[in-house]
């Protein structure tokens, strides 16, 4: 994959805080953060489907970032 400017997009940062239900003031915010249900968010199984199919397309470093470790 290319961006507009023609370099590779070799890496994809898929965010899982939306799944945390902790709701903590530093990744969460009571202002300008909506909380959406977790039949809206991207099941862990649909995560690893949109992975396998980032690395199919080229992608070699994938980083999961956001929300509590022991979600």
């Amino acid at each position: 994959m290319l961006d507009k400017y023609n370099r590779r997009i070799n890496y994809m940062r898929i965010s899982v805080t939306d799944r945390c239900n902790l709701r903590c003031v530093y990744c969460m915010p009571a202002e300008g953060i909506e909380l959406i249900p977790h039949e809206k968010i991207l099941s862990f199984d649909e995560i690893y489907e949109v992975a396998k199919v980032a690395v199919s397309m080229g992608v070699d470093k994938i980083r999961i970032t956001g929300g509590e470790p022991l979600v």
